[in-house]
């Protein structure tokens, strides 16, 4: 259940307090999961961006030619802040190594930074650089991230209709200092006009991005719709977070792919957000929202 609110309804509402002073660091908790999930949705927009980016030239440069080996993209903080080292990964296929036998290689190497290509390196299938290391364990979460949701007993996709192919897009995020990484295999199609709110998943994996351990993060079909000719840009899309005491990741990183802002409602509260950022939570009943309306 959602309705549409209006900015203005949100800001009057008084951020929400504890009621007694126990209730304070539960709050303080909620709150720093909120900002964990904010950190994590950004940076997926980041990857998400940059590698979106070098996919459309790498498509751009080979005049749509993609072999059948080719495996998506990567990316990787780079050197420089705000630069990304993004990869279009590929199989070297041949020498009697087929399929998932093949080498991992890098088909071309780019520089990304705040929408822009600083530099590009094609190589031809047969040329290609092998991956290896972290890079390589990321190539291959790609591959079993969505194997590791269906294995899991998770089938729960959001089809539309009677379709018997589901759409899905994967992002891989850097590995932390230990080597372990998570990728987010999210349910689509993710387009203008119309993004899924649910049947999104996280999978962890180990340094080696072969076992991995998926979660359900937003258990729901709920789909964000808009007029992609309207001024949405004061509204604000509410959605019912049931069982949640804090927006995730997914809420975050959906809200920078919107043009309105997004309200999370978990139990009295609404968590008001826009362009990936989270405001603290105000009273629901204040904002005009009222569950079950």
């Amino acid at each position: 259940m959602y309705r549409l609110l209006t900015v203005a309804a949100l800001a009057l509402a008084v951020p929400a307090a504890p009621l007694f002073a126990q209730e304070v660091p539960d709050l303080a908790a909620r709150s720093e999961l909120a900002r964990k999930a904010e950190e994590t949705g950004r940076l997926m927009a980041d990857v998400q961006d940059a590698t979106a980016l070098a996919q459309r030239q790498y498509a751009g440069m080979t005049e749509g030619a993609i072999t059948a080996g080719y495996m998506g993209a990567i990316a990787m903080p780079g050197d420089a802040p705000g630069v990304w080292d993004t990869v279009i990964v590929g199989r070297r296929e041949g020498a009697g190594a087929e399929g998932e036998d093949a080498p991992l290689v890098a088909l071309a190497e780019y520089e990304i930074s705040n929408g822009e290509i600083l530099s590009e390196v094609l190589h031809l299938p047969a040329d290609a650089p092998l991956l290896d290391g972290q890079a390589s364990a990321m190539a291959q979460a790609r591959m079993f991230a969505p194997r590791a949701v269906i294995a899991a007993g998770n089938r729960s996709f959001c089809t539309s209709g009677e379709a018997d192919v589901v759409a899905f897009s994967t992002i891989v995020l850097p590995p932390r200092e230990d080597g372990s990484f998570d990728a987010y295999l999210l349910n689509g199609p993710i387009e203008a006009g119309a993004i899924p709110l649910g049947k999104h998943f996280r999978v962890a994996f180990d340094a080696f991005g072969i076992d991995g351990t998926p979660v359900l993060l937003t258990d729901t079909c709920e789909v964000v719709t808009w007029d992609t000719s309207a001024d949405t840009a004061m509204n604000v899309y509410v959605t019912d977070y049931r069982g949640g005491t804090a927006p995730n990741e997914i809420h975050a990183f959906i809200s920078t792919l919107l043009p309105m802002s997004l309200g999370v409602v978990t139990g009295d509260e609404i968590w008001p957000m826009a362009g990936g950022m989270i405001a603290p939570p105000v009273p629901a009943a204040e904002a005009g929202y009222v569950r079950g309306e």
